[in-house]
C-alpha cells in the first residue's frame, strides 16, 4: 500500500454557546480537519486511491470564555476508509482519561481532555486506509464536552480514484523432484481493485540449481502489450507487459502464468528449495512480494 499526505486545511465552524463552565462566560469549540505532510499536487487535492493510508490531522480549539471540560473527539470517515492508528496527540489541553478509538473504526474516537479556556486545544494525527466505490466524498470531524455543544469542522471534500490492488500467489507440481526433471510453477496475479493494473510484471526467482525451461501457458483475463518471456536457462525468469482489468463484482483480474523448470543435474545437495516472487504494476507504484514459498523437494 501507498502512503500519501497532503495538507488541506478547512475553515472552523464554531460550536454554539452553551452554558457557562467554570470560569464563568460561554463556551465554544472550534474544529479543523486536514491531510498531513504533503507530496504530489493531486494528493494535496485531495485525489485518494484504494488501499492507500492516508494521515488526517483535528485540531480542537477553545473559542470562548471560559474553560470545557470531558472533550471528547470523533472523525466520521467516508466510504469505506477504516481508522487504523493514532500517530501523534498534542495540543495544550490536559488530557484527564485516555480513550482510543478501535482498530478498523469508521467513526474512531478520542478522549478525555480539559480545556482551559480560550486558545487552548488539542491535536490528534492519525492513519486511515482508503476504500470504497470510486467518486466524490467528504469527511468531517466533532469534538463536544460537558459544558459545550457539539462542534463540527467543514467537510473535507475527497476523491477516491480508481486504482488496482494487487495480489499474487505461487504453486508447483511436482512437489518432489530428482536432477534432470522438470517442475511446473504458476504464478496467479489477481487485481481485486476499482482500476486497471498497467505494466504488470513478474519476476522469479528460481531456487538454486533450477533454470528456466521453457513450457510458458498464459491464462486468465488479462491483456498483454509489447512483453517479454525469459531465454531458457535463466535462473530469473521475467516476464511483463500485461495488464489486468479491473474487479467485476466478486470476478477479479486475472493473470495466470504457468511455466517449467528443471533441475540441474549438478544440483548438489538434496534437499528442498523454495522459489520466490516479485509482482511490479502501474511503473513499480502497486508491488507484490512472496518470499521463500512452494519449496520442491530434490532427492
Amino acid at each position: 500500500m501507498r502512503r500519501l499526505a497532503a495538507l488541506i486545511v478547512v475553515p472552523v465552524l464554531l460550536g454554539s454557546a452553551a452554558a457557562a463552565g467554570c470560569g464563568g462566560g460561554p463556551t465554544s469549540l472550534g474544529v479543523t480537519l486536514s491531510i498531513a505532510s504533503a507530496q504530489d499536487p493531486s494528493i494535496e487535492a485531495g485525489q485518494i486511491e484504494s488501499g492507500q493510508v492516508v494521515d488526517f490531522v483535528i485540531t480542537v480549539t477553545d473559542a470562548g470564555a471560559a474553560g470545557t471540560s470531558g472533550v471528547t473527539v470523533t472523525a466520521d470517515l467516508p466510504a469505506d476508509f477504516r481508522y487504523s492508528d493514532t500517530l501523534d496527540l498534542g495540543g495544550s489541553a490536559v488530557r484527564t482519561t485516555p480513550v482510543y478509538p478501535q482498530g478498523n473504526s469508521q467513526d474512531p474516537s478520542w478522549g478525555v481532555w480539559e480545556l482551559a479556556g480560550y486558545g487552548d486545544n488539542i491535536m490528534i494525527q492519525f492513519e486511515a486506509v482508503a476504500g470504497g466505490s470510486p467518486g466524490p466524498w467528504s469527511m468531517t470531524a466533532s469534538a463536544s464536552g460537558s459544558t459545550t455543544d457539539t462542534a463540527q469542522s467543514s467537510p473535507l471534500k475527497l476523491t477516491l480514484l480508481a486504482a488496482p490492488q494487487l495480489s499474487a500467489n505461487v504453486t508447483v507440481t511436482p512437489g518432489n523432484a530428482v536432477p534432470g526433471q522438470d517442475v511446473t510453477y504458476t504464478v496467479t496475479v489477481l487485481n481485486t481493485g476499482s482500476g486497471q493494473a498497467k505494466d504488470v510484471s513478474v519476476l522469479v526467482t528460481l531456487p538454486p540449481v533450477f533454470a528456466f525451461d521453457g513450457g510458458i501457458e498464459i491464462t486468465g483475463n488479462s491483456g498483454r502489450s509489447g512483453g517479454m518471456d525469459p531465454i531458457e536457462g535463466s535462473e530469473l525468469p521475467f516476464f511483463d507487459g500485461f495488464v489486468l482489468p479491473p474487479a467485476n463484482g466478486s470476478t477479479p483480474g486475472e493473470l495466470k502464468l504457468q511455466f517449467n523448470a528443471q533441475v540441474q543435474s549438478g544440483a548438489g545437495a538434496d534437499g528442498s528449495y523454495p522459489v520466490g516472487v516479485q509482482v511490479l504494476g502501474d511503473a513499480g507504484l502497486e508491488r507484490v512480494t512472496i518470499p521463500e514459498s512452494a519449496p520442491v523437494t530434490v532427492g
